[in-house]
């Protein structure tokens, strides 16, 4: 077996998208006076992980099956040079999906019904995104499915499983960085845009076009601050330390205003890679803000 092959197939850099949201929600527990249990939150964690890897390997094996992937615009060359066969690939997917579920049994034991349904949601959208009965990126709706499946429905799930109650502090805690969650998928469909349209497929980007997809890329990353200071200001999901987040906005905006009608295929690429990075940034520095609030005698 060639381990970097299959290093490069399961693209552990974007696993980010699954740490972020469980991190945050086992966080928000701990911040709102519940007590923190270190195996639940690896299980939960090492779960999602797992669920994203699967979603990766369908992806993948979706998109080289349905006619998508190319040697021009495959972000996962494996299956289109044949280094890794189709079905290997398939049964790596599967395989995730079923070692997620066997690591989330007994977070959902402890964390009852609302995990449960967050959970078979999940499995259900990481199955699905280019594969099974309802593939739905090839419809228009993989960036907005994956705006709750990789925000609210991982978000609430750990929270619970911390020993949370109640629903509405961490549904509304996911908000900020679900817009970036989005921002990420909408890049790479705003990336891909001219491949997908040659292969008669339709993604959000293309049903948008390219100037109001553009537009909307921007306006997640509006969304994610404003949301945040809305939150901050109305709520007391979060502690008045996550201020310290609106310090990313100068970096932010000098990297998405460059974005235009007019931008080369090049920058928007370069973009598309670095959303990512902009989630994880704002992430990490959200959820260390909220760790530091509990060591802050006076929260401010």
């Amino acid at each position: 077996m060639n381990y970097k092959l299959w290093f490069i197939a399961a693209r552990p850099w974007t696993y980010t998208a699954a740490v972020i949201p469980v991190t945050l929600g086992a966080v928000l527990a701990v911040a709102h006076g519940y007590t923190f249990d270190f195996i639940l939150f690896l299980l939960t964690l090492v779960g999602g992980i797992c669920m994203q890897g699967a979603a990766n390997f369908l992806n993948t094996y979706g998109d080289y099956v349905s006619g998508v992937d190319s040697e021009e615009n495959a972000s996962c060359p494996q299956l289109v040079n044949g280094d890794i066969r189709p079905n290997a690939m398939r049964n790596a997917g599967i395989i995730s999906l079923l070692l997620g579920v066997l690591l989330g049994l007994y977070p959902v034991y402890c964390g009852g019904l609302p995990v449960l349904i967050c959970g078979a949601i999940g499995f259900i959208g990481a199955a699905c995104y280019t594969t099974g009965f309802f593939p739905y990126k090839y419809v228009g709706l993989g960036s907005i499915f994956v705006f709750f499946l990789m925000g609210p429905l991982m978000v609430i799930p750990s929270w619970y499983i911390q020993g949370g109650e109640g629903i509405l502090i961490p549904m509304l805690g996911s908000i900020p960085i679900s817009f970036l969650v989005m921002a990420i998928l909408h890049g790479n469909e705003l990336r891909d845009i001219e491949f997908d349209q040659k292969k008669s497929i339709v993604t959000l980007a293309i049903r948008l076009g390219l100037k109001k997809s553009i537009v909307l890329y921007k306006c997640l990353f509006f969304s994610a601050f404003f949301s945040l200071l809305i939150l901050l200001l109305c709520t007391d999901v979060f502690s008045r330390t996550t201020i310290c987040v609106f310090i990313l906005i100068p970096f932010f905006y000098k990297r998405i205003c460059k974005l235009s009608i007019n931008s080369s295929s090049e920058l928007i690429r370069w973009l598309a890679k670095q959303t990512g990075k902009s989630h994880l940034i704002f992430g990490t520095l959200l959820i260390f803000a909220e760790i530091i609030s509990l060591f802050c005698k006076d929260n401010f």
